[in-house]
């Protein structure tokens, strides 16, 4: 597969490609830009037959994005691409409006699946047993890939913490208490807390060079806006961008914005990893526990 991209010569079509599964795609602005991505199609047709491929017909799909899209049909080997309206990308259910409603209740569904077969099936309903058995097998549904499709909108937050509650009722000495209070027996934080936690530790690991992403291809810093010693550029603040969508207003670089410049800069500069968690758990604790007796 790895020379499938020399066949593509328009530098508007990108393709992406990850073991046996390709994805292209181009911005549709004109018919020379929808003739464009069809030549990137026959091209790569003809690039699986000098090769002795096959295209697999039913699992070669064409999503279209955006509200202005024309929406034009394209072919392979003189058969039309089916089109379709959403379609799982490497376990993400990823539909034309980008929003993670479908793929919420997807994974939901299939969390709850195996939360009621440990329902059945269980025999002890121990503390421990029933948390390390929602830790291993339900809570990784929820939660896989999530930094990609983190949820905003409150009813699907709603339904993926449905699933811990219903998790948690599983334990009959504390079934009848309040979801927060069987939270701090379980030793479980929220899922959305989780998100959130997660969201800050990637972005302390991109910030500090712990992976091969380019910071500056996410964020913008307020010292990049003037020269002036301000608060915000001592401070080291990120500066979010201006968004029309909401699908761009909660994408990573976006949503976690707000989230970072509000940790303080001792956490931020932490020195590594671990103490980077723990400093965050400790200040996340300290705030809630000032929270509760105010």
């Amino acid at each position: 597969m790895n020379d499938i991209n020399h066949e593509i010569d328009d530098p508007g079509v990108k393709i992406f490609k990850y073991a046996d599964d390709s994805k292209v795609g181009r911005p549709i602005r004109s018919e020379a830009d929808s003739a464009a991505l069809q030549r990137a199609f026959d091209n790569i047709v003809s690039w699986s037959e000098k090769w002795g491929m096959d295209i697999h017909p039913v699992k070669t799909l064409v999503i279209h994005f955006g509200f202005n899209n024309p929406r034009c049909e394209y072919k392979m080997n003189g058969v039309k691409i089916t089109e379709v309206s959403s379609t799982k990308d490497i376990g993400i259910v990823i539909n034309e409006s980008c929003k993670p409603s479908e793929h919420v209740s997807t994974i939901t569904k299939k969390a709850n699946g195996v939360l009621a077969q440990h329902r059945r099936t269980l025999i002890s309903r121990d503390k421990d047993i029933v948390t390390r058995l929602y830790k291993v097998f339900v809570r990784p549904n929820l939660e896989s890939a999530v930094a990609a499709w983190c949820p905003w909108e409150r009813q699907d937050i709603d339904a993926l913490e449905k699933v811990q509650r219903r998790a948690t009722r599983l334990i009959p000495s504390i079934g009848k208490l309040d979801y927060e209070e069987r939270l701090q027996i379980c030793k479980l934080t929220t899922l959305e807390e989780r998100r959130k936690r997660g969201d800050l530790v990637e972005v302390y690991k991109m910030m500090n060079n712990f992976t091969n992403v380019n910071v500056a291809d996410f964020f913008n810093f307020s010292s990049q806006r003037h020269d002036a010693a301000t608060r915000s550029v001592t401070n080291k603040l990120l500066v979010s961008e201006k968004c029309r969508l909401d699908v761009r207003k909660y994408f990573f670089s976006n949503r976690i914005v707000p989230n970072w410049n509000h940790l303080p800069l001792e956490i931020r500069e932490a020195g590594t990893i671990n103490s980077f968690k723990n400093m965050y758990d400790e200040w996340t604790l300290y705030s809630q526990e000032n929270v509760s007796t105010v």
